[in-house]
């Protein structure tokens, strides 16, 4: 399909996600050899004009799920430049705020204003009770700790641009009223999406703050435009999307697999509410998400938990939206 306008640079920034460095049945890998991967895949990031490659966190899984999400953007941010690496998220009640904040501020000594930290509640009582927390504080403990690591970076001003994760009011509530971004997951169909941004917008507003980034998260897989591929890729996506949403979500009090008709509908909003096209398709699409307001996207197109490769997507999406080197923003 050809571009129904020409790219544009007001268009969103465009990153990649989620690296996770897991070791997963379907595709084992040591954890030395994922961590490389790490840094080869954020020096060909750059090299095709990504704006950012983000970074995932979980605890106490059979998979080695990456642990420490702002460590681990120090590869990312080493050998490259230009790309930015963020946390999608980074669980910012497991940790100690003075730790999390210090950590953060080494990566901006060393890197520049080059990390975006997107920062998340955390949903599993495995990993609070792992950490002898309550996941019950977890909203307190949130907003504690923004509120101590933003008077922090406002006094010393070394602090990276923070991305409040969620879609609920709460969430919106709590980036909109401290002046911070937001990131948006993955299954927000067109009218959530602006309801959403809408009461963001408006809790910045009353607390007469500006408001912050929008950042979302989509699934992206490249295809030739056909029927076929477009079902193969959706077979991918809900493939990818059953082992987290059955093991980690909670359904209806219960672990997602012990609700079958709801974990269907989780899988069902992942496939229906993903980028699947031609690169030109998805660049369109990702057109169309700046018009309702999104200023970054985050493709996320690697897969640890089955085989695929992300490195294709990201060339061919790379070379509809990046035809010739755009402009570094910030």
């Amino acid at each position: 399909m050809p571009w129904a306008r020409a790219p544009s640079w007001d268009m969103p920034d465009v990153g990649v996600g989620l690296w996770t460095m897991r070791s997963t049945a379907a595709r084992p890998i040591h954890a030395a050899a994922a961590y490389s991967e790490l840094a080869r895949d954020a020096l060909h990031a750059e090299a095709l004009g990504f704006h950012s490659l983000w970074l995932a966190e979980h605890h106490f899984w059979y998979d080695g799920w990456c642990p420490a999400p702002v460590a681990a953007a120090a590869a990312v941010l080493s050998p490259t430049s230009t790309l930015k690496a963020g946390t999608g998220v980074h669980l910012l009640p497991l940790w100690d705020p003075s730790t999390a904040a210090a950590a953060a501020e080494t990566l901006v000594a060393l890197a520049g204003e080059r990390l975006y930290l997107g920062v998340g509640l955390g949903y599993r009582d495995e990993e609070f009770d792992g950490f002898g927390l309550s996941r019950r504080t977890r909203g307190r403990r949130m907003d504690a700790a923004l509120d101590e690591i933003a008077v922090r970076w406002n006094q010393e001003g070394r602090g990276p641009r923070v991305l409040v994760g969620g879609f609920s009011a709460a969430a919106m509530t709590r980036a909109g009223t401290r002046g911070l971004g937001i990131f948006l997951p993955f299954s927000l169909t067109r009218v959530k999406l602006a309801t959403t941004i809408g009461r963001y917008r408006e809790a910045a507003h009353e607390a007469g703050q500006t408001p912050g980034m929008v950042g979302m998260l989509k699934y992206a897989w490249v295809t030739d435009g056909s029927s076929r591929q477009r079902e193969a890729a959706e077979r991918l996506i809900a493939a990818s999307a059953l082992e987290y949403s059955g093991c980690w979500f909670e359904l209806n009090g219960r672990s997602g697999f012990a609700e079958p008709e709801l974990l269907a509908r989780q899988l069902s909003l992942a496939t229906a509410n993903a980028l699947i096209g031609t690169p030109g398709d998805i660049a369109e699409e990702i057109a169309q998400l700046d018009d309702a307001g999104v200023d970054l996207v985050v493709l996320q197109v690697t897969r640890d938990d089955v085989s695929a490769d992300h490195l294709h997507t990201m060339e061919a999406i790379a070379g509809a939206l990046f035809p010739s080197p755009p402009a570094l923003s910030t």
